[in-house]
């Protein structure tokens, strides 16, 4: 059982009761149910929130308008890896960019006579140039 299994199945039996529906739901639906938002990161376990979508999607498959195709274990799979790219991809532009924003900052110091306590060259006096020049290591400084 997925985490939200015991959620899901209290949410289910409320509204299975006369309160609600008068019935019990098809294993179809319940089966759709479990798939769906069993795997859903619900942060604090039963909430109104999730009460609310699983009962929207109830009303749904008893009007006719909810399709409770189970998809394969290995097309989610498939879908989850590609979401993860996306996310990875993202990721890496925002370093990107992050990364020339610090440079553009380091420059706007260095060529304003300041620097960070990350920079190199913090007690250096000398400011020739760009912090790019100055940062570069020279491997023949360290012979």
């Amino acid at each position: 059982m997925a985490t939200n299994d015991k959620e899901i199945k209290s949410i289910i039996k409320i509204l299975e009761t006369d309160y609600y529906y008068y019935e019990k739901f098809p294993k179809k639906l319940k089966d759709y149910l479990y798939d769906h938002y069993g795997e859903t990161p619900w942060p604090y376990g039963f909430c109104q929130e999730l009460f609310c979508e699983i009962q929207a999607d109830v009303n749904a498959y008893f009007k006719g308008n909810l399709d409770i195709t189970i998809t394969p274990p290995l097309d989610k799979a498939k879908a989850e890896i590609q979401e993860l790219r996306v996310m990875f991809c993202d990721a890496m532009l925002e370093i990107q960019d992050l990364k020339d924003y610090i440079y553009e900052l380091h420059e706007i110091l260095w060529s304003n006579g300041l620097s960070g306590s990350r920079m190199l060259g913090i007690l250096s006096p000398i400011r020739t140039g760009t912090y790019e020049d100055y940062s570069v290591l020279r491997p023949e400084e360290f012979e």
